[in-house]
C-alpha cells in the first residue's frame, strides 16, 4: 500500500469529512472495534488485508493492531487519535480511482456516510482493538440495579437498562388471552383449548402463571408436547431425514434416534449430557443401547449408493459433514470455510479444520453403499433397538434354542455307532483309494523358504512376500488318479499357531494348477484341469468359495477364515480326466497367492493324490459358486424385456471382465443374494436384471431346482434358454419347479428376471440331492490317517449332516430348532434398526487435504485430533477421541457452546436471537444486542446444570416475555427493529406449528409419542418426478387412519422431495444442517391454507364439531384465535356464513365436492350446503393471520 502523496489532498479530505459529519452525531457513545469497526473491515478489507496469506496484498493485516499501526516508512495505516494522518482514513475517502479503497476490482461497495463516521471516530478515540467477544469465555456480569419496579427477574434488569439508555419504556403486559396462547404455543407447539384458556383467565392466584409454566414443562400430556415442540428445530440442525439423499435417495431407518431426542427433551436431560451422548455416545464407558442410539446424530448426513462413486471421496464428505455440523450446531461457526484454506475471517486454520475432521473420519463405514429395495433398511454401522416386549421375547427364544441345541449335541450311542461305521466304510463304498505320496521338492517363486517335513508336508518360513507362488512336487505310484487332497496344517511357528502366514493367521489361495509327469519317461506329461472342488471351511463375508480355485482369476480365491476360527483346513479337488503313469508319477502343483490380500499365504501344506470310482463320483454333490449379477437393462414397453437379447443370457460362461452394451455393465459378485431366500434387491421399475452362478457337476445327473421371480423369468443353461414364464407377480418360494440335465464339468446358469414395475426379485433353491455324500459328509472320503477318526473329534456339521439323513429322533428335534430359529428371525426382522457410530479399532491417519480434495492429501502436513488453539484446548484428562471433543465443548473454558445454545432458545421464543446471526458467532456475525445479558444467561445455564427447562422457565416468566406485542410510538421511532425488546415481537408460526394447530383445533390430531415416520396427505407424483427408476422411495404411498393426523414432527422426510406443504411454509430440505429458518410471505402460502387437502379436511372437521355442539361462528372464532370476536367481527362472521350458505344452496354438487375432501368420515346425517358453508367459514378463520401468528 502506497501513501497518498499530497498533504493538500489529506487536508482537503479531512476538511470535507469534518464538514460532512457533525461531531455530536455519534460521539455520545464510544465506538467499539468488535461491534462497530470489525464488521466493516471484515466485509470490505479482510479479503486482501486479512488472515489468508494466499490473498493478502501489500503484506498488510488490518485484523492485527500491531501491523495496522506499524510505521511503514514514514506513514502508518492507522495513527491512533489522528484520522488525518491515517492512510486508512485517507484511502476510504479518496476520489482517485487508483487510490480509493476498497478498489473497484474487489466488487465491494464504498463505505457509506455512517460507516465513514464510525471509522473516523474510532481512530480519533484511539483506534483500540479488542478480542472478539465470542472467543472469550463468558463471565457472569453484575445484574443492573434500577429503582424501576418493572423487572421481575434478572433478564428484565438487563433489558430495562438498554431501554432506559434509549429513553424507551417497556410495553404493557399482554392481555391474558394473548399471553396464555403465546405460552402454550411456545412451550408445546399447540394452542390452549377454550377450557384451558378459561381456566387460566379465571385463576386470580398471583402464582397462576408460574404454575402454568411448570405444568406445561413437567406434567403430561404437556411434557410430551413440549418435547415434540423442542425436537423440531433440533431435527433441522441435525439434518434428520428418512432418506439418504444423493442419487437413489433410498429410504433409511433412523426414527429411533428421533425418539431418543424426544425422550431427552421430555425427561429434561441436561444439555451437556445431551451433547455428549449425541457426539460420542458409542464411545462412553459401558455404553448403553440408548447412548449408542444417540450417536446417530453423527449419521444423519446424506450418503451415496451411486454406482461408480469413489469410496474414499465420500468417506471424506461424510467426515466433513460431521465436522461442519458440529461447528454449526454447537459453535455457531462456519468451519467449512477452512476446509480448502485458512478461514478468511475467523481464527480457524486449515490445520485446525482437519484436526477437528480427524475426530470424525474413523467410523466403520463404507463410502459407497449398496442398493437394496428395502426402504426400511439401516445403513452400516447400525444396531437393533428392540422394545422391552421384543427384548423379552428374543431372550425367551434364545434360551429355547440353547435348550434345543443341547438336545442336538447330546451323545447318542446308537447314532454315534452308525456314524462311525459310515465313516469307516465311506472310502470302500465310494471306491476311494489314497496313494502313499512322497514330497520330493518344494520352492517359492518370490523367495520364501519351503522345507519338506517328516510327514511329507511343506513348511514356509523366512521372507513372506506380498504375492507368491509355491511349487510342490509329490510322487505317487497310483494310477487312474482323480483326486488331489490339500491339507492346510497348523504349526507353532506360524502367527497365532494357525495356518496362515500374515499376522492374523488367515490365508487366501487364489488358484491351483497341476501337471503330471512320468517318472520313467519325463517326456510324458499331462496338464491337470480341475472341474470340481469342496472344502470343509469357506470364508463367507466376500467371494471366497473354494470353487474359485477352478478359475484362473487371481483377484479372488479360497479364503480359509483362519483369523476367526482356528484349526486345520481341507480341500478336495477333482480332475477332469484320470492321470497316473506306469512306473510312477510326479505331480507338480503350483499354489498361487496373488489376491489383493498381501502376504495371505498358507504356512504349512500337505498334498495327497487319490482315485475314486464312478459310483463315488455320483455320490459327490454339485458344487456351485455364489451369485453374480448385472443390471439394470432397460427394455422398451410390452414384451421387449423377454424378446430382447442383452448379451449375458447368450454367453456359455460367466465372464467377469466382459462388458455389455449400452452402458458397459459387467458381472458383479453379490454376496447379499442368497439361496433359499426371496431376494428383493433387484432394481425396481421396468427393467431386466441378470443373476448367474457357476455350477460344477462331478458326474452326469439331473439337478432339481425351486424357483420364483418378480416378475417374469427366463432360465439359461450354458447360453441356451431352457425355461420361460411370462408373468406379472411378486417373488415367492416354489413358484416354478425345474430340472437341469447336467453333463459332468462346469456350467453357467443365468436367470433373466423381467420386471414390469415395482420391486424386482427372485428365489432359487436346489432340491436336496438323493446321494450319500451331501454337504459336509464329503469329509468322510478323507483318509483315516488324516482325519484322526473318532466321533468326539469330528466337526459338528458332519455329525449333524449324517444324523439328518439317518436319525428320525434327531430330525424331529432339528425341525423344532428350525421352527424356533424362523420365529426368532421373523421377530428380529421387525425389530427397529438405527444407524450409529462405530469407531475403527485403529484411527485412520489424517492429513490436510489440499483445496479440501479427497485425493490430494498433503503428506507433509499430518494432523492429530485437536481443537482450534484460538478456542482453547481439550482438557488434559480427556480421551483423544470424540469423548475428548465433547469434554472440551462443555468445559467451562469453552467460550461458545453455552452462549450459542442460550441464543438459540432465545431465538426460538422471541424470533431473533440476542445475536441475530444465530448461525454465525464468528467475526462476520452480528454484535449481541445485549452482550451482558447473553453472558449472564450462558453462565447461569451452566451453573444450573445445563438445565434447559430451567432456562426456558427463566425466559418465559420474565416481564420481557409477557409484554404486549402492540406497537408503541416511542419504541417504534427510536428502535424500529425492536432489537431492544420494547414489545413482544409478533411473528408467524412455523410450518409444523401451523399444521399441528389446524389438526388440534379441529379435533383431528392423533397424539402418540414417538414411533416410525408417517405419510400424511401430499400431491400425487412428486416423488416420482425426482426419483431414479430403481429408487425404493420412487412411489409415495399415503398412510392410513391415524397416520394422516399425527403431529407434523413425525412426517416422513424424503430429502429429494420434502413435504411440499412444509417447504412452502419455509421448512428446509435437511440435506445439510440448518440452525434457523427464514420467514417468507408468498401467495403460495395463502393458497396452501385455503386449498391443501389437510387444511380443507381440518376445516370440515372443525365445522362438523361446531355444528354437533351447537356452537356459534363467534365460538369457532374464539376457539381458533384464543379471544372473543368484537361486535364488528361477529357481524362479519355471520354475513360470511350466510353468503357461503346461499352459494352452496345454489350449487349442492359443489358442496358435496368440498365435503368429499379428506378421509375423515362425514356424519351419518348432514345438510350438505349448511356443512359446506361452515367448512368455508372454518377455513377462512384457520387461515387468518391472527391464527397463524403469535401475538
Amino acid at each position: 500500500m502506497l501513501p497518498i502523496r499530497l498533504i493538500l489532498l489529506s487536508s482537503l479530505v479531512t476538511g470535507l469529512v469534518f464538514t460532512a459529519f457533525p461531531q455530536a452525531q455519534v460521539e455520545s457513545e464510544k465506538i467499539r472495534f468488535g461491534r462497530d469497526i470489525r464488521p466493516i473491515l471484515s466485509d470490505r478489507c479482510f479479503q486482501c488485508h486479512g488472515r489468508d496469506p494466499s490473498t493478502r496484498e501489500e503484506d498488510l493485516r488490518l485484523d492485527l493492531q500491531e501491523e495496522a499501526t506499524a510505521d511503514r516508512g514514514g506513514y502508518a495505516v492507522i495513527v491512533p487519535g489522528n484520522p488525518g494522518e491515517s492512510e486508512l482514513w485517507l484511502r476510504v475517502n479518496s476520489d482517485d480511482p487508483d487510490e480509493f479503497m476498497p478498489p473497484t476490482n474487489s466488487h465491494k461497495p464504498r463505505l457509506n456516510d455512517e460507516e465513514l463516521e464510525k471509522i473516523r471516530l474510532w481512530i480519533q478515540q484511539g483506534a483500540e482493538y479488542e478480542a472478539h467477544w465470542a472467543f472469550v469465555p463468558p463471565e457472569k456480569p453484575p445484574v443492573p440495579s434500577s429503582p424501576h419496579p418493572w423487572p421481575r427477574n434478572e433478564i428484565d434488569s438487563f433489558i430495562l437498562e438498554k431501554l432506559s439508555a434509549s429513553s424507551i419504556s417497556p410495553n404493557e403486559v399482554a392481555e391474558k388471552e394473548a399471553l396464555v396462547r403465546r405460552l402454550y404455543l411456545d412451550l408445546t407447539g399447540l394452542p390452549p383449548t377454550p377450557s384451558e384458556s378459561n381456566d387460566f383467565l379465571s385463576n386470580h392466584d398471583p402464582q397462576a402463571y408460574s404454575n402454568l409454566v411448570q405444568s406445561l414443562l413437567y406434567t403430561e400430556p404437556y411434557a410430551s408436547r413440549y418435547a415434540e415442540r423442542m425436537a423440531t428445530p433440533w431435527l433441522d440442525a441435525a439434518r434428520y431425514a428418512d432418506t439418504n439423499g444423493i442419487h437413489m435417495d433410498a429410504g433409511r431407518q433412523m426414527w429411533k434416534w428421533r425418539d431418543w431426542v424426544l425422550d431427552a427433551f421430555r425427561d429434561g436431560m441436561p444439555f451437556d449430557q445431551f451433547l455428549r451422548e449425541q457426539l460420542a455416545g458409542d464411545l462412553l464407558s459401558q455404553a448403553t443401547l440408548s447412548q449408542k442410539v444417540a450417536s446417530g446424530f453423527n449419521r444423519n448426513h446424506v450418503i451415496t449408493d451411486e454406482g461408480g462413486a469413489i469410496d474414499e471421496e465420500y468417506l471424506v464428505e461424510y467426515a466433513a459433514d460431521r465436522t461442519n455440523t458440529m461447528g454449526s450446531v454447537f459453535l455457531a461457526l462456519n468451519l467449512n470455510c477452512a476446509r480448502c484454506h485458512d478461514h478468511k475471517f475467523d481464527p480457524v486454520t486449515q490445520e485446525d479444520y482437519f484436526s477437528l475432521f480427524a475426530y470424525f473420519n474413523s467410523n466403520e463405514e463404507p463410502g459407497l453403499y449398496s442398493q437394496l429395495p428395502n426402504p426400511k433398511r439401516a445403513f452400516e454401522p447400525f444396531i437393533q433397538v428392540p422394545t422391552k416386549e421384543q427384548e423379552l421375547n428374543i431372550q425367551g427364544l434364545e434360551k429355547e434354542l440353547q435348550k434345543i441345541q443341547s438336545e442336538l449335541d447330546a451323545p447318542n450311542e446308537k447314532d454315534d455307532s452308525g456314524l462311525e461305521k459310515f465313516l469307516i466304510s465311506a472310502n470302500q463304498v465310494n471306491g476311494v483309494r489314497w496313494s502313499k505320496c512322497r514330497t520330493t521338492n518344494a520352492s517359492s517363486l518370490n523367495g520364501s523358504n519351503l522345507t519338506i517335513q517328516s510327514d511329507e508336508s511343506v513348511l514356509a518360513s523366512g521372507e513372506n512376500p506380498d504375492k507368491d507362488v509355491h511349487e510342490i512336487i509329490i510322487r505317487t505310484q497310483g494310477k487312474n488318479q482323480r483326486l488331489i487332497l490339500l491339507e492346510a496344517l497348523q504349526d507353532e511357528t506360524l502367527p497365532l499357531g494357525r495356518i496362515g502366514r500374515p499376522g492374523n493367521g488367515n490365508a487366501v489361495l487364489s488358484f491351483i494348477e497341476a501337471k503330471a509327469t512320468s517318472v520313467r519317461n519325463p517326456s510324458q506329461t499331462r496338464d491337470l484341469k480341475f472341474d470340481w472342488a469342496w472344502a470343509d471351511h469357506e470364508q463367507e463375508n466376500l467371494n471366497f468359495d473354494v470353487v474359485n480355485l477352478l478359475d484362473s482369476d487371481t483377484e479372488i480365491g479360497w479364503a480359509v477364515d483362519a483369523h476367526k476360527t482356528p484349526g486345520g483346513r481341507t480341500a478336495l479337488l477333482l480332475t477332469e480326466k484320470p492321470f497316473g503313469f506306469d512306473g510312477g508319477t510326479d505331480i507338480r502343483v503350483r499354489l498361487h497367492y496373488q489376491s489383493i490380500y498381501a502376504k495371505h499365504v498358507l504356512g504349512r501344506v500337505r498334498l495327497t493324490a487319490g482315485s475314486i470310482s464312478p459310483g463315488g463320483l455320483r455320490n459327490l454333490p454339485v458344487a456351485d459358486s455364489r451369485w453374480y449379477a448385472t443390471w439394470p437393462y432397460k427394455p422398451i414397453e410390452g414384451e421387449a424385456g423377454y424378446d430382447t437379447i442383452f448379451g449375458p443370457e447368450e454367453d456359455a460362461s460367466i465372464d467377469l471382465y466382459k462388458k455389455y452394451p449400452p452402458d458397459s455393465y459387467t458381472w458383479v459378485f453379490r454376496g447379499d443374494l442368497l439361496d433359499g431366500a426371496v431376494n428383493n434387491q433387484l432394481p425396481a421399475g421396468t427393467t431386466v436384471s441378470f443373476v448367474g452362478k457357476r455350477i460344477y457337476s462331478p458326474s452326469q445327473r439331473k439337478w432339481d431346482l425351486s424357483l420364483g421371480s418378480d416378475d417374469g423369468i427366463q432360465v439359461f443353461l450354458d447360453g441356451k434358454m431352457i425355461f420361460e414364464n411370462r408373468i406379472d407377480r411378486g417373488a415367492a418360494p416354489d413358484q416354478e419347479k425345474l430340472t437341469l440335465n447336467l453333463s459332468r464339468g462346469e456350467h453357467s446358469l443365468v436367470l433373466k428376471i423381467i420386471n414390469t414395475g415395482g420391486t424386482g426379485g427372485f428365489y432359487f433353491q436346489p432340491v436336496k440331492e438323493d446321494i450319500a455324500l451331501n454337504d459336509s459328509l464329503v469329509w468322510a472320503l478323507v483318509s483315516n490317517d488324516i482325519r484322526n477318526l473318532g466321533v468326539e473329534n469330528l466337526n459338528k456339521s458332519i455329525a449333524s449332516d449324517w444324523r439328518k439323513e439317518h436319525s428320525p429322533t434327531y430330525r424331529k428335534v432339528l425341525e423344532n430348532k428350525l421352527a424356533t430359529e424362523k420365529e426368532l428371525e421373523e421377530l428380529r426382522e421387525i425389530v427397529p434398526l438405527t444407524m450409529v457410530m462405530k469407531e475403527l479399532e485403529t484411527p485412520k491417519p489424517t492429513f490436510v487435504l489440499m483445496r479440501g480434495e479427497y485425493d490430494k492429501p498433503d503428506n507433509n502436513r499430518p494432523v492429530s485430533r485437536s481443537v482450534p488453539a484460538s478456542l482453547g484446548r481439550v482438557p488434559e484428562s480427556s480421551h483423544s477421541d470424540r469423548r475428548g471433543l465433547a469434554d472440551w465443548l462443555v468445559h467451562n473454558d469453552n467460550p461458545l457452546v453455552a452462549r450459542v445454545f442460550v441464543n438459540r432458545i432465545w431465538e426460538m421464543i422471541f424470533g431473533t436471537g440476542i445475536v441475530s446471526s444465530s448461525s454465525d458467532f464468528g467475526l462476520g456475525g452480528a454484535w449481541p444486542s445485549h452482550p451482558e445479558l447473553l453472558d449472564w444467561l450462558a453462565v447461569e445455564f451452566r451453573e444450573s446444570g445445563w438445565d434447559i427447562k430451567s432456562l426456558i422457565t427463566l425466559i418465559v416468566t420474565s416481564k420481557t416475555y409477557q409484554q404486549s406485542s402492540k406497537f408503541q410510538p416511542d419504541g417504534l421511532s427510536k428502535n424500529p427493529d425492536n432489537s431492544l425488546l420494547w414489545a413482544y415481537p409478533r411473528r408467524r408460526l412455523g410450518a409444523e406449528e401451523i399444521r399441528d394447530q389446524a389438526l388440534y383445533i379441529s379435533g383431528l390430531l392423533r397424539e402418540k409419542f414417538g414411533g416410525p415416520s408417517v405419510k400424511p396427505y401430499q400431491p400425487e407424483g412428486l416423488w416420482k418426478e425426482v426419483a431414479m427408476p430403481q429408487s425404493n422411495t420412487r412411489t409415495f404411498e399415503r398412510g392410513e387412519g391415524e397416520e394422516l393426523w399425527r403431529r407434523t414432527l413425525y412426517t416422513y422426510w424424503k430429502r429429494a422431495s420434502p413435504p411440499p406443504a412444509l417447504l412452502t411454509l419455509d421448512a428446509p430440505t435437511r440435506e445439510f444442517c440448518s440452525v434457523n429458518r427464514g420467514i417468507t410471505n408468498t401467495p403460495l402460502q395463502a393458497l396452501l391454507l385455503w386449498n391443501d387437502e389437510q387444511f380443507v379436511e381440518a376445516a370440515r372437521a372443525l365445522a362438523q364439531d361446531s355444528l354437533s355442539n351447537g356452537s356459534s361462528p363467534g365460538a369457532m372464532f374464539a376457539r381458533c384465535t384464543g379471544r372473543s370476536p368484537t361486535p364488528e367481527e361477529s357481524e362479519y362472521l355471520q354475513d360470511a356464513l350466510a353468503s357461503f350458505k346461499t352459494r352452496f344452496e345454489d350449487s349442492p354438487s359443489n358442496a358435496e365436492k368440498l365435503l368429499d375432501v379428506g378421509e375423515t368420515p362425514l356424519p351419518s346425517k348432514y345438510d350438505a350446503p349448511d356443512l359446506a358453508a361452515w367448512t368455508m367459514l372454518a377455513n377462512a378463520i384457520l387461515s387468518l393471520d391472527e391464527v397463524i401468528s403469535k401475538n
